[in-house]
């Protein structure tokens, strides 16, 4: 059987959405997933949620990988719009254990480059911490990253949704990765040309279904080698497992 790591799982309650999507999920549920789905490893993080309640959520994080050491990675989320609490906030989340954020700049509406935010930025990279940072249109545009990465380049980065423009940022930098969260086949075929080594595998539970996901990578024509390194080995190269 495959090993496969699962860079990007959304845990706890969320504020609301659309009537057709209910992303809040409890522990219980995203392990019984993993288990159906034959994940090994997930990172998990917050789902969004209105106000200034991720504090709330990254204990809810902490715990639950307290709870399952074997099976969860936690990543804490902030609002960088908090200035000096949201810098507070992840080094409370360092002290409780986990090893990653998880920043939106769509959701939280800020651009990536402004130096208004660098304070977050700053603080994620002295803790050497992993940033997973949702990518699309927008606020969101990977592009945004690399004027943050100018002074951090040894900053550990993963790129969520993997698009054409994650492909530049991963190939520029060594410690970028995308994952494939909602990619096409023909994007993922397409990044194994360009950045073999910097991708990783992500479904965007539960927002996403585990075996659509899990089949844009089998359905890919790349080898069986590139394969596992997208399910696995890449991102327990990056996690030092």
């Amino acid at each position: 059987m495959v090993e496969i790591y699962d860079a990007h799982v959304h845990l706890g309650p969320s504020g609301p959405w659309v009537p057709y999507v209910k992303p809040a999920v409890e522990t219980s549920t995203v392990i019984e997933a993993m288990d159906e789905a034959e994940i090994s490893k997930s990172i998990v993080f917050p789902n969004p949620v209105p106000g200034d309640r991720y504090p709330e959520l990254n204990d809810i994080i902490a715990q639950a990988v307290k709870d399952h050491p074997d099976r969860l990675i936690g990543f804490g989320r902030v609002d960088p719009r908090r200035g000096d609490e949201a810098v507070e906030e992840i080094y409370r989340c360092v002290e409780k254990g986990l090893v990653g954020i998880k920043l939106h700049p769509f959701v939280e509406t800020y651009r990536p480059d402004h130096e208004e935010f660098s304070s977050t930025f700053d603080a994620i990279y002295e803790e050497d911490l992993i940033l997973l940072t949702h990518t699309g249109g927008g606020f969101s545009s990977p592009g945004y990253m690399k004027k943050v990465l100018k002074d951090r380049e040894e900053m550990k980065v993963i790129l969520g949704h993997l698009n054409e423009g994650c492909i530049s940022v991963v190939d520029e930098y060594e410690n970028v990765y995308a994952d494939t969260s909602g990619c096409r086949v023909y994007m993922l075929e397409y990044a194994c040309e360009k950045i073999p080594d910097g991708i990783v595998f992500g479904s965007d539970y539960p927002y996403l279904n585990y075996e659509v996901q899990k089949t844009v990578v089998r359905a890919a024509d790349i080898s069986e080698d590139l394969k596992d390194m997208i399910f696995s080995s890449n991102l327990k190269g990056l996690l030092k497992v």
